[in-house]
């Protein structure tokens, strides 16, 4: 793509673009947001993100941002209700948005199009249709939860698991997963595991971008006080990928060796495990050094429990992103989490313990040796709190990844689409 004096022109698929949603509605707004900072965008979305959208305010100090709010007719949507039919629905919904993007293309003449959310490349990216360059990502896909936990799970989780790997397994050998490759100019990959999904012979069309960002570190923390127990915590929704059991055990295992006056852990969230986790704290004798804190009202009231605590601690099994585990390290707060795509790839050493994780055993001992080893030694805890503003400011600004995208469109990527 080469730059004119004259801004590009872009148009976009984000079916998830929503501000101050969270999760991958605030991804997809984020990286419209910072697409509308370089060139003039059409972002197609649905019909129930207008409200956020426009009550944002955002829409009138960008107004290189166009969107274009977009929904199937009512009989073809009264029927999905929650997550029920949301594949199904999103496939369609895709097929008629490009209708429109190709109406809209010989209008404005776009320079290239860019597949933001849903990010699963078990997706077929429709917009990679349009007759014009493609932008794929940060896309995800190819994460998988280790053998030997799933193993471990109940029936219909195991059952869950191996369609999740079936269908992971079979993007491999989908022709329209190929074509969208072939299409792309330039495919962003959230994660290593995704990036080892692409095809050798695209490979030089990929680059490892994380779909999340933060707009900046906000650090509040005091070291100098050292003598009261340590605060971990956790949030995540409650359900059996999180792996908030191993963390539970690894917890046990510390006060163990540690003293049950040494720490506390707070357990943010809820879900279809929450009764089971809490009767699970029970059983381990954990109920006065473990509190479960089901909701706090606002995303501010979130990150200040995470500025609070002093380590984040995260035993998910399956993640693609980690959210939290960014928005803890924005908070100054160091985070253990295992070594496993998306939070292993956020965290280094300068910021946290990345906990080798092969299975059940292994990966609760070594959760609970990291929280062990910043309780002893502070000195250790102080310079990983440090180390979360390099590591944030480094690579995970916001702006920082809109500008990392912009050099990375105007240095024409090899391969044709």
């Amino acid at each position: 793509m080469v730059v004119t004096e004259e801004r590009m022109k872009v148009v976009v698929s984000a079916y998830a673009c929503e501000p101050g949603h969270g999760s991958e509605p605030e991804v997809g707004w984020q990286w419209v947001l910072q697409l509308s900072r370089f060139y003039d965008v059409w972002v197609f979305t649905r019909e129930n993100n207008r409200a956020a959208i426009e009550a944002s305010g955002m829409l009138a100090h960008h107004p290189s941002l166009h969107v274009q709010f977009y929904d199937l007719p009512r009989w073809l949507r009264f029927w999905k209700k929650g997550g029920r039919g949301v594949h199904l629905y999103y496939s369609l919904w895709q097929w008629g948005a490009w209708w429109q993007a190709r109406r809209l293309h010989r209008r404005h003449r776009f320079s290239f199009s860019h597949h933001v959310t849903f990010s699963a490349m078990y997706h077929f990216p429709v917009f990679s249709l349009l007759p014009i360059p493609f932008v794929w990502g940060p896309v995800g896909g190819g994460e998988f939860i280790p053998a030997p936990f799933v193993a471990g799970f109940q029936g219909r989780h195991r059952l869950r698991e191996g369609l999740r790997h079936g269908l992971r397994l079979a993007t491999r050998f989908n022709p329209l997963f190929h074509l969208a490759c072939h299409r792309s100019r330039l495919i962003l990959a959230a994660t290593e595991a995704s990036r080892a999904m692409i095809p050798r012979r695209f490979q030089d069309r990929v680059v490892l971008e994380a779909q999340i960002g933060m707009p900046g570190h906000h650090s509040i923390k005091d070291r100098t006080n050292t003598g009261e127990p340590i605060q971990f915590i956790t949030a995540s929704r409650h359900v059996y990928w999180k792996g908030i059991d191993l963390l539970l055990h690894a917890f046990r295992r510390y006060l163990d060796a540690m003293g049950p006056e040494r720490a506390r852990l707070t357990i943010l969230g809820r879900g279809p495990r929450s009764a089971d986790l809490q009767a699970l704290c029970h059983h381990l004798g954990l109920d006065g050094q473990v509190v479960f804190t089901s909701h706090l009202p606002t995303r501010e009231m979130v990150l200040d429990a995470f500025a609070r605590a002093d380590v984040f601690v995260y035993g998910s099994l399956l993640e693609c992103a980690g959210s939290v585990v960014l928005e803890a390290l924005a908070m100054g707060t160091p985070v253990i989490c295992l070594d496993l795509p998306g939070p292993g790839e956020i965290v280094d050493d300068r910021c946290g313990i990345r906990v080798t994780g092969n299975d059940p055993e292994e990966a609760i001992a070594g959760l609970a040796r990291a929280m062990m080893t910043l309780t002893r030694d502070r000195g250790l805890l102080a310079r990983l709190t440090e180390g979360t503003r390099t590591r944030v400011e480094g690579m995970f600004l916001w702006h920082l990844k809109g500008e990392r995208l912009r050099s990375r469109l105007e240095r024409r990527p090899p391969g044709q689409p």
